[in-house]
C-alpha cells in the first residue's frame, strides 16, 4: 500500500498545471483535474488509471486522518469480477457435407463471447432468422424439431438490420441462442448471409459485459462456410434468404449435414478496488450509528464496444470529470469539513469502483459492510454534481425514501439559494439503489445528463465549479444534520418510482437486477413498492430461474421472457430463496419503466 501511495505525488508533478488548493471551489478543481486527467486513460475499473485513482483518495483519506475501513485494515475492499473473455485452444468446428468431411479453419469461425464452453454434435437445421415471434406472425421454428440438434441461424431480420423493424427486439444475436435454447437445441451456428451483406465474416468475439453465459455452444462462421451446407439441396442459402425476406415467410428445413463442434471460451478476471475510510462519531451514545456517503471512482476508459460509451467507435480516452470525478471530489470535500467538525454518529466514505460495470462496487460492499448492516441510517450518493447551471435545479433522488427527508433538506437548501427538484424513487442507476434495496433511506445528488455523458469530451475544464461548490455545501449540511440529529430516519418504500422510460419492455414485475450476479438465474437487488413483485411476494437476494416456460439463466433470458408476455397474465416465476425453492405467481402489469 505504501508503495504505491508514494507514486503520487510524483504523478501529481508530472501533469503539468493543477490549481490551487486553498478554497472549496480551488480543491474541487484540483481533485477532478487530477482524477480526470489523460494521464490515468479513462479511470476504468481494473486498469492502472484506475490503480493510481483509488491510491490517490486513499492518501487523501489518511491526509485527513480517517481510519482505514477496508481489508487488513487499509482503505482498499478488493473485488474480482470477469473482465473480459478470449477464445481458449480447444474450439473445433466439423462439418459432414454430402461431398466429405471439412474441418473449418481458425479463421472460418469463432466462439461468441456469450458461448457456454462445451462440445455439441447432431443434426444441422436451418431456422433462418431463429427468430420465434408468432404474436407478429412469424415463427422460423413452427413446425421444426430441434432438439438434441445444432440450429444455424441468420444475423439481423427480414428486414436485414433495420432498427426500427418489427423484429428488432428479436435480432440481438443473445436473443436468437436464448430462443434456440428454449427450443431445446444443441448448440448454435450464426452467420451473416449473403444478401445484402457488408463482412461475410465472422462476427467477432466481442465481450457484452454479462457475466453469465447462454447456456449452449454458440459459434459465428464465415457465410462462405454456411453456404457450403446447402450444396446439393436444389437452392442456395442466398436464393433462401432473398425468399424469406421478401415474402416474410421462414424457409427452416433439415440441411442433411452433421455437425462435432467444441466451444472454448476462457473467462479473463480483474480485480476492482473499493476505497473505504471510517470518520468516528463524537457521541458514544450514537458513533455505532453510521452514514453512508460514497460516490464512484470508475469510468469508461478509451470506451469501445460494450463499455457504454455513447462514441463507441472512439479509441480516445473518455476523462470522466463529470461522471464522476465530480462526485469523488465532493466527497473527499465533505470528508475534509467533517473532520473539522466531528459529527455525532460516524461517517463511511466509499469510493466505489465497478458502478459503470453494473454497480460492483456498492454491491461488494453492502454484502462485505466493515459495520453492521443494521446500523446504516443513511446513505448519501454524489454522482455528477459538476454541470449545475444557474437556470437549473439540482436534482435529488430518494426524497420518498425516508419522511424526514423534506425537513431535513428544505431549511438548508433555502439557506443556500439552491433550487431542487426533489424525485421520490430510491432505485435508479448509480449506487445508492444498491442501498435503498437493503432497507436505507438514501439521497442521491445529481446534476443532470449533458451533451458530454460517456463520451470522450466529458473533460475537466467544462465543469461549473462555483456552482459544484454550493452542491457540495449542500451536501456536507446535509450529512451533518443526518449524522447529528437525535433521531434516525425513517426509511419508507416508495409505491411508485419514476426511473425512466425504456424501450422494449411491454411488462414488468417491478424488480431491480443485480447486475454483478455471476452464477445462473436472475439475481433480484431490490423489488419497487407496490409492484407486482412485492405483491407475489419476491424479496432482493431472490434468484429466478424460470419465467412461466422459459429457463432464465441470466439477465437477458429475463428480459426475454418479459417479451413473451402480455400485461394482466399472471405468470408462475420459480425462485431460490435461501436454500429453498419457490413458486410464486405474479400478475404482470403494462411496462414501460426502468424495472423489469
Amino acid at each position: 500500500m505504501l508503495r504505491r501511495l508514494v507514486l503520487v505525488p510524483f504523478l501529481v508533478s508530472s501533469l503539468g498545471f493543477l490549481p490551487g488548493t486553498d478554497t472549496v471551489v480551488s480543491r474541487l478543481r484540483y481533485d477532478v483535474y487530477f482524477l480526470a486527467s489523460d494521464a490515468l486513460e479513462g479511470r476504468r475499473t481494473g486498469s492502472p488509471g484506475a490503480r493510481v485513482a483509488a491510491d490517490f483518495i486513499a492518501t487523501r483519506f489518511a491526509d485527513l486522518g480517517l481510519e482505514p475501513a477496508g481489508d487488513h485494515a487499509t482503505f482498499e475492499q478488493s473485488f474480482t469480477f470477469i473482465s473480459g473473455v478470449r477464445p481458449g485452444e480447444s474450439n473445433r468446428l466439423e462439418l459432414t457435407l454430402p461431398d466429405g468431411p471439412r474441418v473449418a479453419a481458425a479463421e472460418e469461425f469463432t466462439p461468441l463471447a456469450f458461448s457456454a464452453s462445451g462440445t455439441a454434435q447432431g443434426e444441422l437445421i436451418f431456422a433462418g432468422y431463429g427468430i420465434h415471434a408468432p404474436d407478429l406472425g412469424y415463427d422460423d421454428y413452427a413446425g421444426l424439431d430441434v432438439k438434441g440438434k445444432v440450429v444455424l441461424v441468420l444475423r439481423f431480420s427480414p428486414d436485414g438490420d433495420d432498427p426500427s423493424s418489427r423484429f428488432q427486439p428479436y435480432m440481438a444475436l443473445r436473443r436468437k441462442a436464448a430462443d434456440a435454447r428454449q427450443q431445446g437445441a444443441a448448440a448454435v451456428l450464426i452467420a451473416t448471409g449473403p444478401v445484402a451483406a457488408k463482412d461475410t465474416a465472422p462476427v467477432k468475439l466481442s465481450f457484452d459485459a454479462s457475466f453469465a453465459d447462454a447456456g449452449l455452444p454458440v459459434l459465428s462462421i464465415a457465410t462462405p462456410l454456411a453456404e457450403l451446407c446447402f450444396r446439393g439441396h436444389g437452392f442456395t442459402l442466398a436464393e433462401l434468404q432473398r425468399g424469406i425476406n421478401e415474402r416474410h415467410e421462414p424457409a427452416s428445413r433439415p440441411l442433411g449435414v452433421a455437425v462435432s463442434l467444441a466451444a472454448d471460451v476462457i473467462q479473463e478476471p480483474g480485480t476492482g478496488t473499493n476505497v473505504l475510510a471510517l470518520l468516528p462519531g463524537s457521541d458514544e451514545a450514537l458513533r455505532s450509528q453510521v452514514v453512508l456517503v460514497g460516490a464512484h471512482y470508475d469510468h469508461l476508459g478509451r470506451g469501445g464496444e460494450g463499455s457504454g460509451s455513447l462514441a463507441p467507435d472512439s479509441n480516445a480516452i473518455h476523462n470522466g470529470a463529470d461522471d464522476n470525478a465530480s462526485g469523488v471530489a465532493g466527497m473527499l470535500e465533505i470528508a475534509r469539513q467533517l473532520v473539522q467538525a466531528r459529527p455525532r454518529r460516524s461517517v463511511l466514505f466509499a469510493a466505489f469502483a465497478g458502478e459503470e460495470m453494473g454497480l460492483l462496487g456498492s454491491q461488494h460492499l453492502l454484502q462485505n459492510l466493515p459495520v453492521p448492516r443494521d446500523s446504516l441510517v443513511a446513505m448519501i450518493n454524489l454522482d455528477m454534481i459538476g454541470r449545475l447551471a444557474d437556470a437549473k435545479a439540482l436534482t435529488l433522488g430518494g426524497w420518498g425514501t425516508a419522511a424526514e427527508w423534506p425537513q431535513v433538506v428544505e431549511p438548508l437548501r433555502a439557506a443556500l439559494g439552491l433550487a431542487v427538484a426533489p424525485s421520490p424513487g430510491g432505485f435508479g442507476a448509480s449506487d445508492h439503489s444498491t442501498f435503498y434495496g437493503a432497507g436505507v433511506p438514501v439521497l442521491f445528488f445529481f446534476t443532470g445528463a449533458h451533451e458530454d455523458y460517456h463520451r470522450p469530451t466529458d473533460d475537466a475544464p467544462r465543469l461549473l465549479y462555483p456552482t459544484m461548490a454550493k452542491v457540495v455545501q449542500l451536501a456536507t449540511a446535509v450529512v451533518q444534520e443526518v449524522a447529528n440529529r437525535p433521531q434516525r430516519l425513517t426509511f419508507q418504500k416508495v409505491a411508485e418510482e419514476e426511473v425512466g422510460e425504456r424501450r422494449g419492455y411491454r411488462v414488468r414485475t417491478g424488480v431491480i437486477p443485480e447486475f454483478g450476479y455471476q452464477g445462473p438465474g436472475f439475481k433480484i437487488s431490490g423489488v419497487r413498492g407496490g409492484s407486482p413483485a412485492e405483491a407475489a411476494g419476491l424479496q432482493a437476494g431472490d434468484v429466478v430461474v424460470r419465467f412461466g416456460e422459459r429457463e432464465i439463466r441470466n439477465i437477458y433470458d429475463y428480459m426475454y421472457a418479459l417479451g413473451d408476455h402480455h400485461a394482466g397474465e399472471t405468470v408462475t416465476l420459480v425462485v431460490q430463496r435461501n436454500g429453498a425453492t419457490l413458486q410464486l405467481a405474479v400478475t404482470l402489469e403494462a411496462g414501460g419503466s426502468g424495472n423489469r
